[in-house]
């Protein structure tokens, strides 16, 4: 199955990144380094956005990853992982929803979460699941202002870091 269309973010350019987009998506994850260091504990590796391009969980088929790249004047200014029919079929799994500092508190962030329930909801998603790490507060009143609901707790183990995570989910 493909998903050759894009969600619509209103004020934006939206592209599926790859090639050489990989390099202003690095860019990007090292302006947002307040926020892999939060997660992590550590800053972006100099790989980091070709990591993200293929880390998919195992068994799970790398066709239906997408990493999506939102574009304003200013350039590269969020970008989008997502999993679809993960962990079960009908549900999309946003493992990332990264804005640029300088945009943050601008509202592109509800304008892409809205461009992409639209656009899952399109291609048969009937949920979006995400976790929230617990030393990220205002990330978590972000999701729960827009309906997302907690549907438990869970430890994240990262390579040398463990997280205590929300999970959340979003029925659409």
């Amino acid at each position: 199955m493909t998903t050759p269309d894009l969600p619509v973010v209103e004020g934006a350019l939206t592209a599926f990144i790859g090639g050489s987009a990989v390099a202003e998506l690095q860019e990007l994850l090292e302006r947002c380094e307040d926020f892999e260091v939060l997660v992590t504990g550590h800053p972006p590796d100099p790989h980091a956005a070709a990591d993200l391009l293929v880390e998919v969980p195992p068994d799970h088929p790398l066709r239906d990853k997408f990493v999506i790249g939102v574009w304003t004047e200013d350039g590269l200014t969020a970008a989008v992982d997502l999993l679809r029919d993960f962990p079960a079929q009908h549900i999309w799994y946003l493992g990332l929803l990264l804005v640029a500092p300088e945009a943050r508190g601008s509202g592109l962030g509800e304008r892409i979460l809205e461009a992409l329930k639209t656009w899952i909801r399109g291609h048969g998603g009937r949920a979006i699941r995400l976790v929230v790490q617990d030393q990220n507060p205002d990330a978590l009143r972000f999701w729960l202002r827009h309906g997302f609901v907690q549907i438990g707790k869970a430890a994240q183990e990262l390579m040398d870091r463990t997280n205590q995570v929300a999970r959340l989910e979003l029925k659409l």
